[in-house]
């Protein structure tokens, strides 16, 4: 950062201060700073990731309301996911360009407005439109949200602590959505949106707080950006077409052959431009693979165990809403604990020791489920959402620091952004896949058990490949 891109923020000091005095107020104005950009890191981690969920103990209600079938209420939830993981990377390299804190600030505003249009939507089709518009705002604020972090938090054992704090924003969320939105449905499904603007606002509120972010002068990949989101969103429109008109159907077979293709086409774009949106060289580093995989395999499992619980719940179980969203208090409270303690246990035993613990007690969880005698109790589901949720809640602050950790500060923003995006397009993903198969099996009872089972072998690989290759620096 030059000294120009600072200097308004230099006051003369007062007649007779001493050095001591002018140095305790810019520690204390530094201590302000950094309190004030973790904090809304972390709301806007909670928002991003409360988002993604809250919607789907809401989703039998408003489908009653506005109608759609499975597919269309996949679309309700992966219309935010999607566009969430598919403008990611964009977002990076606008944070580097133009500044952390004024891209988080603008997906604020965007994500406030975004709530309330989906809040008074009058058909499903206006509310998918309105979660796309949330998924962008989302997609501006996460990774400037790691950005701030990185930047207010320069010493290592701080950096730990906000990065525990912004995880269990995010970690948290995806427990406390589901009680939120079974708390506010009942009284109208609008109020699950409209909860998002109080947090909004707060996040705008610590706006002249924090301290103002550095630029760099980058160049964007236009091409890549066009073919990642054509290709994403078509991957995941032709698997959720699967189960809604099967997988001969000649739109699905045309949705995922462009997908694909358009994905095919982008990695190599990455080989033949100037300026790359996914640095395909941040692939052989050892610790963003560990973190990149766990990013996509955990959310891939979180989301796609949630949307199904959510379906299982109301729809097998014969719950309300409430009552629904009931079962997912413990988590919420095991999830926040879990990631104030994972904090500690990254300053105490490193990264490596917490993203192994935190895994193993995920396979732990998703196991006790899958060994539950049939029917599945609600306590069953109820206590492993706790486990899966304490063991995410160690590992992803961790995997985060390796992220950060594993590249130069000029690219903090993409690396960011390309963990933020593998982790999006994982929860799409496992949306999709889960909702495909709980249209073909015959019981909710059966899609549930798939997921403990998928999810399971999933992180076993993901551990057995960060016990076998990678080590700690």
């Amino acid at each position: 950062m030059t000294s120009s891109s600072t200097s308004h923020d230099i006051t003369e000091p007062r007649p007779g201060a001493t050095p001591t005095d002018i140095g305790s107020r810019s520690s204390d104005a530094s201590a302000a700073s950094s309190t004030a950009a973790t904090i809304a890191a972390a709301v806007a981690s909670f928002l991003a990731g409360m988002d993604v969920l809250i919607v789907n103990v809401a989703l039998p209600t408003i489908a009653a309301e506005l109608g759609g079938d499975m597919a269309v209420q996949q679309w309700v939830v992966d219309g935010y996911t999607l566009l969430f993981a598919a403008l990611l990377l964009l977002a990076g390299s606008l944070t580097d360009r133009f500044g952390a804190k004024r891209l988080f600030l603008i997906g604020a505003g965007l994500f406030g407005l975004a709530s309330l249009f989906c809040s008074f939507a009058w058909s499903m089709g206006a509310l998918v439109f309105g979660r796309c518009a949330l998924g962008v705002a989302s997609a501006l604020i996460l990774p400037a949200s790691m950005s701030l972090i990185n930047e207010a938090n320069p010493d290592p054992r701080r950096r730990a602590w906000a990065l525990a704090l912004w995880g269990a924003g995010g970690a948290s969320a995806s427990a406390v959505g589901p009680l939120l939105g079974g708390l506010l449905t009942p009284i109208h499904w609008s109020l699950v949106f409209a909860i998002n603007v109080p947090f909004c606002l707060f996040i705008l509120a610590l706006a002249p707080r924090i301290a103002p972010s550095p630029r760099r002068p980058i160049r964007f990949d236009w091409i890549g950006q066009a073919l990642s989101l054509v290709g994403l969103t078509t991957l995941v429109a032709g698997i959720i077409e699967v189960g809604a008109i099967g997988l001969a159907a000649p739109v699905t077979l045309v949705l995922l052959g462009v997908g694909v293709i358009a994905l095919v086409l982008f990695v190599c774009s990455q080989t033949k431009v100037a300026a790359p949106m996914m640095p395909l060289g941040l692939f052989r580093v050892r610790g963003m693979q560990v973190a990149l995989q766990i990013g996509f395999i955990m959310i891939f499992n979180w989301y796609g165990m949630v949307f199904i619980c959510a379906m299982f719940l109301q729809n097998e179980r014969h719950m309300g809403a409430f009552a629904a969203g009931l079962v997912f208090v413990p988590s919420a409270f095991v999830t926040i604990a879990g990631n104030l303690i994972g904090g500690r246990i990254i300053t105490a035993r490193g990264s490596r020791f917490s993203i192994t613990l935190g895994l193993a007690i995920m396979i732990a969880g998703f196991l006790f489920e899958l060994l539950a005698p049939a029917p599945i109790p609600v306590w069953v589901v109820a206590v492993g959402l706790s486990v899966v949720g304490f063991g995410a809640a160690i590992t992803t602050p961790a995997a985060a620091g390796v992220v950060l950790r594993s590249v130069d500060p000029a690219q903090a923003g993409i690396a960011s952004a390309m963990f933020n995006t593998f982790r999006q397009v994982g929860g799409a993903i496992g949306v999709a896949v889960f909702g495909v198969i709980a249209t073909f099996l015959p019981s909710l009872t059966l899609a549930l058990r798939s997921v403990f089972l998928a999810s399971a072998l999933l992180l076993v690989y993901v551990l057995v490949f960060e016990l076998t290759r990678w080590r700690e620096r």
